[in-house]
C-alpha cells in the first residue's frame, strides 16, 4: 500500500503526516487490502483545513472524499469517515475483482478541464485554461455508474452501457437525485 501525503500551501509536520498515514493504512487495509494507492492533500483556506483523500484501486477506479475543519487532525478524521462510509456502501462491488477487470475494458477518451482565470468575467477564449487528460470510457451497468458517481464525488460519469453497448451518462441533479441519459442514435 502506498500513501502519499502532501500539503497545499502549508508545511505539514511529522506528527500530522504520521497520523494521516497510520489512519489511512488502517482503514484501507481493513476494507480493501494492500492493492491500493492513496493520495492525501492537506490545505488551508482562511481558518479551515481542507483534506482531500483519493484512493486509487485497479486501473482508474477511484474513491474520493474530502473533509474540512478548523483542526487539521479533525479534517483528516472527517475525510476518513466519509471514505469509510463510501467503501462500506459499495464494498462488495469494489472487492469484486472479476467485475473490476471488466471495467478496465473501455473505450479510449480524452477529458478536458476548462476553467476561467481568476478575475475574468468575459467569455474571451484567451482567458480560458484547458487541461487535457487521457482516460477511458468504461463498460458499466447503470447501477455501477451510479456507484462510481457516488464514490468519486464527480458531477457526471460517462460510460458504455454494458447491456446496450450505447454511450450513457449519469449525473447529479440540483435536487439531489441522480439523472441518467441513454443516448439512442436516430
Amino acid at each position: 500500500m502506498v500513501v502519499r501525503i502532501s500539503g497545499r500551501g502549508i508545511d505539514l509536520g511529522n506528527s500530522l503526516r504520521e497520523y494521516a498515514t497510520k489512519e489511512v493504512d488502517n482503514l484501507l487495509e481493513k476494507y480493501l487490502g494492500d492493492d491500493v494507492e492513496t493520495s492525501v492533500v492537506v490545505g488551508k483556506d482562511n481558518r479551515l483545513f481542507e483534506v482531500e483523500i483519493c484512493a486509487y484501486l485497479n486501473k482508474g477506479f477511484v474513491v474520493k472524499t474530502n473533509g474540512a475543519s478548523d483542526d487539521a487532525y479533525r479534517a483528516v478524521s472527517i475525510a476518513l469517515e466519509r471514505l469509510e462510509e463510501r467503501i462500506k456502501k459499495h464494498k462488495n462491488r469494489i472487492k469484486d475483482k472479476a467485475r473490476r477487470a471488466e471495467w478496465t475494458k473501455g473505450l479510449e477518451a480524452t477529458r478536458y478541464l476548462v476553467e476561467r482565470k481568476a478575475g475574468t468575467e468575459d467569455a474571451d477564449e484567451e482567458h480560458l485554461i484547458i487541461a487535457e487528460q487521457e482516460g477511458e470510457i468504461l463498460s458499466l451497468s447503470v447501477s455501477e455508474a451510479v456507484m462510481k458517481l457516488d464514490l468519486t464525488d464527480m458531477p457526471v460519469v460517462m460510460f458504455k452501457n454494458a447491456e446496450s453497448g450505447r454511450i450513457n451518462v449519469v449525473y447529479k441533479r440540483a435536487d439531489g437525485h441522480t439523472g441518467w441519459i441513454d443516448y439512442k442514435e436516430q
